[in-house]
């Protein structure tokens, strides 16, 4: 598989999990500002610089957050984002199951717990990372100090997102993720041939498991946002200006609302802003990480 190359400060790093070990990119905190109320204030030992992980996106790999990472570590945090079961650099789980939602926020839970002992973390999900990174605070709120959901919507049950979860599993039997390459590949630079390559490989490794598995667990997952809010969790939901498709405006709206959260939308940017304007992306998670 190609490698991506990464920004200075950004690192492969395998973590060993007790679930087994996870493919991962790290920046590490650069002044490991001590945040404290609502100001970024002094330095502290980078042993207690905050944590921050990121979860990707259904076609997306931990490579996605590479830009976002150098930015979050240089205000003082370590930052990490990571591979799914099966995807990229991480061992593919045993069984169907291992590409469920529960079973990949179980992952999620592991590795915030290794990385960052005895600390929570503000976890980042983009799209499929938001039902993971939902899931898992859920379920543990105490492994989060903030949730924020990157183009992520409150859930897959309408009458569109069946459509685009069925034809998923249509294309599995028919090409597999591949037969999206004419679609990506006229989104990226042209002269960017890095990219495309690397993006030209994933489609065509992608694991065909962790496709159907994963999109019939989106299709399971109900709206949460009540729970959510109960939780306590201080939210942020983040989308771009022309993320449409799969959710619109006054869904994004709605959700944030119900969650008592702030709604940012970041101009110049469609489903992922973390590739497409990473520094206004990495800028409206540090102003909300400064008071939660």
């Amino acid at each position: 598989m190609i490698e991506l190359p990464l920004p200075p400060g950004v690192e492969r790093q395998v973590v060993d999990t007790p679930a087994g070990p996870v493919a991962t990119l790290t920046a590490k905190a650069v002044t490991a500002k001590a945040v404290t109320g609502t100001a970024v204030t002094g330095t502290a030992d980078t042993s207690q610089a905050p944590t921050v992980v990121m979860v990707s996106g259904f076609f997306g790999t931990k490579e996605d957050f590479r830009e976002v990472l150098p930015i979050v570590a240089e205000a003082g945090y370590d930052g990490w984002a990571y591979d799914y079961p099966g995807q990229l650099g991480t061992r593919a789980g045993d069984s169907a199951s291992s590409y469920a939602i529960p079973a990949m926020a179980a992952q999620l839970h592991q590795l915030i717990q290794t990385v960052s002992p005895g600390q929570p973390a503000h976890v980042v999900g983009h799209c499929l990372g938001g039902f993971v990174a939902r899931h898992a605070v859920l379920g543990e709120p105490a492994l989060a100090r903030s949730l924020t959901l990157l183009c992520c919507g409150p859930s897959m049950r309408e009458a569109k997102h069946k459509v685009m979860l069925g034809g998923l599993k249509s294309m599995q039997k028919n090409g597999g993720t591949l037969t999206l390459w004419p679609i990506v590949k006229r989104l990226l630079a042209e002269d960017d041939t890095v990219v495309r390559e690397f993006w030209h490989a994933k489609l065509s490794t992608m694991n065909p498991h962790f496709v159907a598995g994963a999109a019939h667990s989106m299709g399971e997952e109900t709206d949460r946002t009540e729970e959510l809010n109960s939780a306590g969790i201080p939210s942020l939901v983040v989308h771009g200006k022309r993320d449409k498709r799969l959710w619109g405006p006054h869904a994004y709206q709605d959700m944030a609302s119900r969650l008592n959260a702030a709604l940012i939308v970041i101009d110049k940017a469609a489903h992922s802003p973390n590739m497409e304007q990473p520094e206004p992306t990495a800028r409206a998670l540090l102003d909300f990480w400064g008071p939660a």
